[in-house]
């Protein structure tokens, strides 16, 4: 009998300019070009509901700013925990706008949604990379 294969892919979505995610991006990967700074719209989270999740990871890194943000009817409604190589480890409760500024090639943030509130754990090389407000 053959090799069974099971394709465990994941969905890979490239951005280098404004986009607006759809709960049907659910469990993608959004590969960030960052040499022009632009915003990336998560859904409303009730629309997007329990179980929404995104990694978003920088794969071109330049000094401009790219921004992952919630919509104004969630209002502050993001939770983040950030780990970076330079040793610095913090957490900030209760914003709408997640920031990668100067970030590296590699920096990324996973976020996942309860249906209420995302919550973002992301990893940089420098804790100046990412911020929350």
């Amino acid at each position: 009998m053959g090799r069974v294969f099971f394709d465990t892919r994941k969905r890979i979505i490239n951005v280098n300019a404004a986009y607006t995610a759809l709960p049907s991006d659910s469990g993608s990967t959004f590969m960030i070009d960052a040499t022009t700074g632009f915003d990336i719209a998560l859904p409303n989270a009730s629309d997007a509901q329990e179980g929404w999740n995104a990694k978003f990871i920088i794969k071109t890194a330049a000094s401009t700013n790219v921004t992952i943000s919630a919509t104004d009817a969630d209002g502050d409604n993001m939770y983040l925990q950030a780990h970076s190589l330079d040793g610095t480890d913090r957490q900030v409760v209760g914003a709408d706008v997640l920031t990668f500024a100067s970030a590296e090639k590699g920096d990324m943030a996973h976020i996942v949604c309860d249906g209420t509130s995302f919550y973002v754990n992301g990893w940089v090389a420098d804790d100046g990379h990412l911020a929350l407000a």
